[in-house]
């Protein structure tokens, strides 16, 4: 059997004991697992049906049934082909099951009508349970034997795979030393039953051996679907586990990516404000003359320097304003004109000073608008000085 076969072959096994005698079955069971092969399994209890066996058992272990007592006969024959019907001479071997141990040479046999366990194998059936052996009396024990003796109601030895003795005990015993431990009929025949199904004996045979062997594979193939679909749950529960951590993660991005444009946007927005602020600021600063090939500054310094002793400015509007201020409309000055108001000692100073001007190659014209006498024998002036721009 290869490795992987093994891995899936039973680990537990529930025995069900059914003795009879007094004309009536008594029910007993145990559970054995893996690891009592090399210790000794639990004392077998008591029970009134097979119902509350598996009641008790659960369905998930498989189970083996074993008849003991009344009923059930056993023999050591020599090697036959066709002992089965050697032994049953007047009846139908079908109805009848085997458990037998052969060396080839000689066999240990024993062998029950089925009709003492019939209603049960019915019961088991309806319950679904994996029902992997049907055996009876202490012929299994040659499973465990090794140039080895054990007495209960039969004398069992063996040496190597050759059966030495199969007989009957006048002295029955309740328990056996094997192993340098004492153990009951019942316990080591868990160890027996459990030990032949992980590590096949070729010389220990079932009736029902095809039968045994399909509920065996179903059972592996039962404990393959049940360890790969819990491992597939865990896998499911896992992936959903980082999954809801994942999205919570993914989500906490999202926030900040959405905190983050809409800090952007409302960066976008005022520098759109500030962008339109600009622009209107720059039309402000436009119309207000700052396109002038010359700065202010320029013009009034122009304008300063050429500015004769006897002639007092009082008034120098540069770029004057097209009309007066007024809400809501758009401030339009003349790009093009410097009004200057001031007062004379006489018109010749005046008129070498505007000549004077005149010059200026960015002047292109000088209109002198108004010249009167005041009281104080000076004359006041107003002179248009028109630019190229």
């Amino acid at each position: 059997m290869n490795r992987y076969k093994k891995i899936w072959l039973p680990k537990s096994l529930v025995i069900v004991f059914f003795e009879f005698k007094d004309g009536s079955a008594h029910l007993s069971a145990l559970k054995i697992l893996k690891k009592d092969l090399k210790n000794s399994p639990n004392a077998a209890q008591n029970f009134d049906a097979l119902e509350d066996v598996v009641k008790f058992f659960g369905t998930s272990t498989p189970y083996a049934f074993h008849v003991l007592g009344t009923g059930v006969l056993s023999r050591r024959i020599e090697t036959s082909p066709n002992f089965k019907d050697d032994l049953i001479i007047n009846g139908n071997i079908d109805d009848f099951i085997f458990t037998s141990f052969n060396d080839t040479s000689n066999i240990a046999v024993s062998f029950f009508r089925k009709d003492l366990i019939q209603k049960e194998l019915e019961q088991a059936s309806d319950m679904k349970i994996h029902l992997l052996s049907v055996s009876s009396a202490e012929v299994p024990l040659f499973n465990i034997l090794n140039n080895q003796q054990v007495a209960f109601s039969f004398i069992i030895s063996k040496e190597e795979e050759r059966i030495l003795e199969f007989k009957q005990n006048e002295s029955k015993k309740n328990k056996s030393l094997w192993n340098n431990k004492l153990y009951s009929i019942r316990q080591l025949l868990a160890i027996a039953l459990l030990s032949n199904l992980r590590n096949e004996n070729e010389f220990y045979s079932l009736s029902n051996h095809e039968a045994n062997e399909v509920s065996l594979e179903n059972f592996s193939q039962f404990n393959q679907f049940k360890t790969f679909g819990v491992a597939s749950l865990l896998l499911i529960f896992l992936s959903l586990f980082v999954n809801y951590f994942y999205q919570n993660n993914l989500n906490d991005q999202v926030a900040e990516l959405e905190m983050e444009l809409s800090i952007s946007n409302d960066n976008l927005n005022l520098l759109d404000r500030l962008e339109q602020e600009k622009s209107r600021k720059q039309q402000l600063i436009l119309s207000a003359g700052v396109n002038s090939s010359k700065f202010l500054s320029f013009y009034l310094d122009q304008i300063g320097k050429t500015v004769p002793k006897s002639i007092q400015l009082q008034k120098l509007n540069l770029f004057p304003l097209e009309s007066k201020l007024k809400n809501k409309q758009k401030i339009e000055v003349n790009q093009s004109s410097i009004l200057v108001s001031g007062t004379s000692v006489g018109n010749e100073v005046l008129d070498n000073w505007i000549e004077k001007m005149d010059r200026f190659e960015w002047v292109k014209s000088i209109e002198l608008l108004s010249y009167l006498k005041n009281s104080t024998a000076k004359s006041e002036f107003n002179i248009l000085i028109t630019i190229s721009n």
